[in-house]
């Protein structure tokens, strides 16, 4: 949620721009350009720090997925896929570092501590595992950096254009990832923004516990974890109704991480936050101890769902 003020610590711009980590030529050419060398504002909010801090730390996550993936989808090989899907994923790998660089050597011309890398563990056995969850990582980093646009337009509107230009360009990924498994790359007209909050405890399920150098100040929510249903078919692929069946999503937490104790009786809801609408919430039928069920009903409402807990799940 957007407080309702803005804060007025400022942090002064240095005299020269120092790269986080100087890229190399062979990562400029492959990704197409590198730094930016545009003129940055002579401040910034203390706010504004913390967002680009965090979008570092995501953007860590993003670049250690997808290297590691380059180089083990070149083992597994691309069979049933085009000719030119490792080539394309080597050239989202080094624009991705193009973008991490960016954020480093932004905080650094502020004279702000940049964010580290963790360690990280992505469930990923085959080329199609890493496909798949390619999709999912990138929407949830879009779904990020909507939020973060939306934020830094408040205040420090100088820099929302270069988030914005990055956002465009992870959306080609996603696109890229999307027409690979045969899935329609722009399944909405609208993608889903995230807040802050979100985009942090989403990143966590890949970070190893313990293994972040450094920490951001953000909270870390109780784990929500969810076991999709087979996917009906989709709506576009249904000529009579042009919707979905209903879905059944069963979810699982931990009872003894959540912050408050739920009263007998009280119905407990689950919301889902998709495209640019308000959130739906649709009511959770508790099957056992830290585990229950809810359904939605159409996949023209919720083509894909960020959940409160939260978690990612693709819903076309």
């Amino acid at each position: 949620m957007l407080s309702s003020t803005l804060s007025i610590s400022l942090f002064g711009l240095s005299t020269f721009l120092v790269s986080a980590a100087p890229l190399c030529p062979e990562t400029i050419d492959i990704a197409g350009g590198g730094l930016p060398n545009s003129t940055l504002p002579s401040t910034v909010s203390e706010s504004g720090i913390r967002e680009i801090q965090l979008a570092q730390f995501l953007e860590n996550l993003e670049v250690e997925f997808f290297a590691t993936g380059l180089t083990n989808i070149t083992d597994w090989g691309t069979t049933g896929y085009s000719n030119n899907s490792a080539e394309i994923v080597g050239k989202i790998a080094a624009q991705e570092e193009v973008h991490r660089e960016s954020l480093g050597t932004l905080l650094n011309a502020y004279q702000a501590a940049t964010i580290p890398p963790c360690n990280y563990s992505f469930p990923v056995a085959s080329t199609e595992d890493f496909f798949r969850l390619a999709n999912l990582i990138g929407s949830a980093g879009i779904g990020a950096t909507i939020g973060l646009s939306e934020r830094l337009a408040l205040t420090d509107p100088m820099l929302a254009r270069l988030v914005a230009s990055i956002l465009t360009v992870e959306s080609r990924h996603v696109a890229f990832f999307r027409h690979v498994q045969g899935e329609v790359p722009n399944p909405t007209p609208f993608d889903t923004g995230s807040n802050d909050i979100w985009a942090y405890n989403i990143a966590l399920s890949f970070i190893v516990p313990g293994s972040c150098p450094v920490e951001v100040p953000v909270p870390v929510l109780p784990k929500l974890n969810v076991t999709q249903q087979e996917q009906a078919t989709a709506w576009y692929a249904n000529s009579t109704t042009g919707t979905n069946s209903a879905m059944l999503q069963q979810f699982s937490w931990d009872p003894a991480q959540m912050p408050f104790v739920v009263e007998e009786g009280k119905q407990l809801l689950v919301g889902w936050v998709n495209q640019v609408n308000v959130p739906t919430y649709t009511p959770l039928s508790v099957t056992s101890w830290g585990k229950g069920t809810s359904t939605y009903d159409n996949v023209n409402d919720l083509a894909f769902g960020t959940l409160a807990g939260p978690v990612v799940v693709p819903i076309s």
